[in-house]
């Protein structure tokens, strides 16, 4: 009976392995962790509202983490990708609670100050009333009297500048209302969108004859615009990238978005932005914005792409 042990064992072997690869492996616990945590700061609405850019961030990273899991990349680089959109997804909570809480601190304070103003207008109100019952007494209570219409004009002068220390808080944040409300408005004018690299405004190759680099003189007040914002936040830079379609050899498109890019950024630097604020790139016929199969998708992909920093730090380069 022990020479059919061996036979026993390899069918037992055999139909081990055929259930093993039937099974379906689990993804890692570090790309189920980054899910739960970018879905928990989806459903955040401070995150929504206050970190949209950081909640993209984790996205695109939660992205990249499920492409590399799909694909049967290495757990290293899944787990990689998983933390980076788990941290971004904390990022975002984090930026979120942090403008609530500033939000929140400002309101009590404006509270505590309209407060100390009404308990001050209170007391001054108490006082006269004091000082003029007082001045009814007796000539011996005279003192008395003086003494509390000394503290009700004290108490008066205590409100006058609660007063206007909320006056002040009040001004303060309408400055900033308005600041906020103008950087909108220009940001609107050169039609630029937000990404994670920085503002992005657009310019098409109607900025260029057919296989040109010259910027057209007609295009100088599209760019003005952009340059009289830049000129109104001198702490902010620029990085211009150029692009083009699939039509022509490789070498030939690279120079020529390098040279694109590099003439809209002399154009600017002409309009008066300084030159250390701005950097350039040619990418060719990478990075297309859609497919090169009609003449409307390759007029897409010849363009300029002018990245404008959020602070005073460069716009880092394009990945990829």
């Amino acid at each position: 009976m022990t020479r059919f042990l061996p036979h026993a064992v390899a069918v037992a072997t055999l139909m081990a392995l055929g259930a093993c690869s039937t099974t379906v492996s689990a993804p890692p616990a570090e790309l189920v962790q980054a899910r739960e945590a970018v879905r928990t700061a989806e459903r955040d609405p401070d995150v929504l509202a206050d970190a949209p850019l950081e909640l993209k961030r984790a996205t695109d990273a939660l992205a990249q983490a499920d492409r590399l899991n799909a694909d049967d990349k290495s757990l290293a680089d899944i787990s990689t990708a998983a933390y980076v959109a788990k941290r971004e997804a904390q990022t975002a909570l984090e930026v979120a609670r942090a403008k609530r809480q500033q939000r929140e601190m400002k309101d009590a304070q404006i509270d505590r100050e309209r407060a100390r103003a009404e308990q001050s207008a209170a007391e001054a109100e108490q006082a006269r009333r004091v000082a003029m019952a007082a001045r009814q007494q007796a000539t011996v209570q005279g003192v008395r009297a003086a003494v509390a219409e000394s503290r009700a004009d004290s108490a008066q002068r205590e409100a006058l500048v609660a007063q206007g220390d909320a006056a002040q808080a009040r001004a303060s944040a309408e400055v900033a209302r308005q600041e906020a409300a103008a950087l909108q408005q220009q940001l609107a004018q050169v039609q630029a969108q937000a990404t994670d690299r920085g503002m992005l405004v657009t310019l098409g190759d109607v900025l260029f004859e057919f296989n040109r680099a010259e910027v057209k003189p007609s295009a100088r007040d599209e760019l003005a615009k952009v340059a009289q914002f830049l000129k109104e936040h001198p702490e902010r830079r620029i990085l211009v990238e150029g692009f083009t379609d699939n039509v022509g050899s490789a070498e030939y498109n690279q120079e020529l978005s390098r040279k694109r890019a590099e003439s809209v950024a002399a154009a600017l630097v002409a309009l008066g932005v300084p030159a250390d604020r701005v950097t350039t790139a040619g990418y060719g016929k990478d990075h297309p914005v859609a497919d090169n199969a009609t003449d409307t998708n390759r007029a897409m992909n010849r363009r300029v792409e002018v990245y404008i920093s959020n602070d005073a730090r460069p716009v880092q380069p394009r990945r990829g």
